[in-house]
């Protein structure tokens, strides 16, 4: 009962996760996320914590001290994730009643940021795009797949860090798509009853 539950969590995680991000992207204006972009980025990194713990599950065997240090690591890009979002929502509260509509909270936080905004910010897009990497050597899944994983890690950081929103959006299909496939294939219930 404890394993099935899990691998459903896993499961909604991985479909969830980055439905969730996809959604954020239409809240953006000129490139800055708002209030319902932030909040919908929160949620969608809280389920990409289990999104990855299900993804490193996969490794486990294959690659057990990379499966445990991997996953700290891509979890401190979900606090990363979490923390946009966040900035997204006060910064588009204070643009309400600040008349300094370029205020950035992160900006102005000083060396704090980086332990909380920009040394964790390429984790997550790094672990998608390692991961992508070991799933092809390990054939886990199939090619295009595996190569859909690390175009989508690698465009996360190229279409984030300079707004260019339609190529933020074609990364997020990328990402979506290769994960709906990749949730159905390790944990869809036919493959559940067969790990069990």
């Amino acid at each position: 009962m404890y394993k099935r539950t899990q691998r459903t969590l896993w499961l909604v995680s991985m479909i969830l996760a980055p439905s969730l991000l996809a959604i954020s992207q239409f809240f953006w204006v000129d490139g800055v996320l708002t209030s319902t972009a932030g909040a919908l980025q929160v949620l969608s990194f809280l389920f990409w914590i289990f999104a990855f713990q299900g993804m490193f599950e996969q490794i486990r065997d294959d690659y057990p001290r990379y499966a445990v240090w991997g996953f700290f690591l891509a979890v401190y890009g979900c606090l990363a994730g979490n923390n946009f979002g966040v900035d997204g929502i006060f910064n588009d509260a204070f643009r309400n009643v600040v008349s300094d509509p370029a205020i950035k909270f992160n900006g102005k936080s000083g060396p704090a940021a980086f332990f909380a905004f920009f040394i964790p910010g390429g984790l997550a897009p790094l672990s998608w795009l390692v991961l992508g990497v070991l799933f092809l050597i390990k054939k886990k899944v199939p090619t295009w797949i595996g190569v859909m994983l690390i175009i989508a890690g690698a465009g996360f950081p190229l279409s984030r860090i300079p707004r260019i929103e339609l190529l933020a959006h074609i990364d997020n299909a990328l990402l979506l798509l290769s994960m709906v496939i990749i949730a159905l294939k390790f944990y869809s219930p036919t493959e559940r009853e067969t790990a069990m």
